[in-house]
């Protein structure tokens, strides 16, 4: 066994972010909201309400 604080320490730590992202993949759950005509749909898990088109008007809608 070597003394204790020898050595080069190069060791990395056991960091766990908790942050939450600035829009992207908010996770499951919530609604998709016309910025339009503010129609609103229940929001697909895997598809991005930018993607999807209102059925009112058609316009890209956003998350609520």
């Amino acid at each position: 066994m070597s003394p204790q604080g020898q050595g080069k320490g190069q060791g990395r730590g056991q960091g766990r972010g908790f942050g939450k992202g600035g829009g992207m993949g908010r996770g499951p759950g919530g609604n998709c909201v016309c910025p339009n005509c503010g129609e609103k749909v229940p929001h697909e898990r895997g598809i991005p309400c930018t993607q999807v088109k209102c059925p009112k008007c058609g316009t890209p809608m956003i998350r609520e």
